[in-house]
């Protein structure tokens, strides 16, 4: 069995470790799932559960996912239906997740991740979403939705049409669900520190030669992942793991030499992964390996600001150093200001400094407190050019494989915008505090009542975020 005919899902987007994999096999159009009804200006779809006994707020959360939806779909020209999944229920009866000093907002992301030959030949991870897009005859199996979101009830939103100024513990819901959404459309990146060493590499997977699971990539420490990684659980002597990439990380650069991850990826994977032995051993023998210095570098890179980024302009020459004028215009500089390291904020965003008070405002990893999306759209001058999707933003998931219209009209007219709200309204983050934890959520440098954004969990904080 090859890597193309397993899938990677995750099981609960509240706990971004709990993946598996699935059987994929190839199957033709005709077997494809019923193809869900949309509408010209909202091409994605809800199936939505809200677990609370309040129907004027299940209304209220059920509008801002169709609102979403309808932003997206005015910004890219999906060919097939987005699939969305969402829960809106009380974490703390649901999750018994009753900490007042960390809240828990809400998780989102893509429900599957499919394997496929890019153009360079290398085999990367797609979120379900992304793929479906390519309208393939044959493809691998498509799982039941493309993007799972919750979110905690457990909390006051502030929608479009309450009372302004907006408060200072409240974030403006449909912000955070553009955000999610966007990720779940594949603004994602594998890099992590998944053995712990301070190191950071792309998910590790297995390529069998036999019908057995593959493994799954699992949290720091625990390189083969777990379900389906640990040793014992079916792997066949002749599993050998793999760094493998996500369809995001293809662009990622360093910018003080141009240099391609991607190009770093290939020399990691002259480490031979056997997933036989237990977690401790692969882990020491990698830390004790050439490309553990890899590894490291990057790492090192990653928690100082300015050095990553995603390339805009694909077609230069790889591995080029790259100009200041270039810098500037040609690349999306990603968050590596938060030191240590913090999974999912850390490279998965873009560089808060930067575009904080910018049109592209839309994927920092903390919420930019006291405005709403309104405020933000009015402050940057995109409410009728891009909308909530900058133009960076834009071009980078063109790059990725969306279509992206050439035109925007603004599906909705929003109503939050305060009269404080003006041009020279800014956005101020501190990351020189720094923190460390080592629970299951992200660790971060975040100042208090900041409400971060991670890949699947948006927490709002009394005091750091652990």
């Amino acid at each position: 069995m090859t890597l193309s005919h397993k899938c990677l899902e995750f099981e609960e987007p509240i706990y971004r470790y709990k993946t598996r994999m699935v059987d994929c096999p190839m199957v033709t159009a005709n077997e494809r799932r019923q193809v869900p009804t949309t509408t010209p200006d909202n091409m994605f779809t809800l199936d939505f559960s809200c677990m609370v006994n309040d129907q004027v707020l299940c209304d209220k959360v059920r509008n801002v996912f169709i609102t979403a939806g309808k932003f997206i779909t005015a910004t890219l020209n999906l060919k097939s239906a987005v699939s969305v999944k969402a829960q809106f229920l009380d974490f703390c009866v649901n999750f018994n997740d009753c900490d007042t000093n960390e809240v828990i907002l809400g998780a989102a992301g893509p429900a599957r991740m499919i394997p496929n030959q890019d153009t360079d030949g290398k085999i990367r991870l797609y979120p379900q979403a992304l793929y479906k897009q390519l309208n393939l005859p044959e493809h691998p199996q498509f799982g039941p939705n493309e993007i799972q979101a919750t979110f905690n009830a457990n909390m006051t939103y502030w929608f479009d049409g309450d009372p302004l100024p907006m408060q200072f513990r409240q974030a403006d819901l449909l912000y955070v669900v553009l955000h999610e959404l966007i990720h779940g459309l594949g603004f994602i990146n594998s890099w992590n520190d998944y053995m712990g060493l301070q190191a950071l590499t792309p998910f590790i997977a297995g390529i069998m030669q036999s019908n057995s699971p593959i493994p799954t990539p699992g949290g720091p420490g625990a390189p083969g992942g777990a379900p389906g990684g640990t040793p014992g659980g079916g792997i066949p002597p002749t599993a050998k793991g793999q760094f493998v990439e996500l369809v995001f990380d293809k662009n990622l650069v360093f910018l003080q030499n141009g240099q391609s991850l991607t190009s770093l990826t290939d020399q990691l994977n002259n480490f031979q992964i056997n997933l036989n032995l237990p977690d401790n051993e692969v882990v020491a023998s990698f830390a004790k390996s050439p490309q553990f210095q890899i590894a490291k570098n990057v790492y090192d890179n990653a928690v100082v600001h300015g050095t990553i980024g995603f390339l805009l302009t694909p077609g230069d020459p790889p591995n080029t150093p790259l100009t200041a004028d270039q810098i500037k215009n040609n690349v999306f500089l990603l968050e590596t200001s938060l030191n240590p390291f913090v999974p999912s904020s850390s490279i998965g965003h873009v560089d808060f400094e930067t575009y904080a008070n910018s049109s592209d405002f839309l994927m920092l990893f903390t919420y930019p407190h006291g405005l709403t999306l309104n405020e933000m759209m009015t402050r940057s001058g995109t409410t009728n050019t891009y909308g909530p999707i900058g133009p960076n933003l834009r071009t980078l998931l063109g790059i990725m494989g969306y279509e992206v219209k050439t035109d925007y009209t603004p599906p909705v007219t929003l109503n939050g915008s305060s009269d404080t709200t003006n041009a020279s309204t800014t956005v101020t983050f501190n990351t020189t505090n720094t923190t460390t934890n080592n629970d299951n959520h992200s660790n971060s440098s975040i100042v208090n009542y900041n409400i971060v954004l991670t890949l699947f969990c948006i927490l709002l904080a009394n005091y750091f975020v652990h």
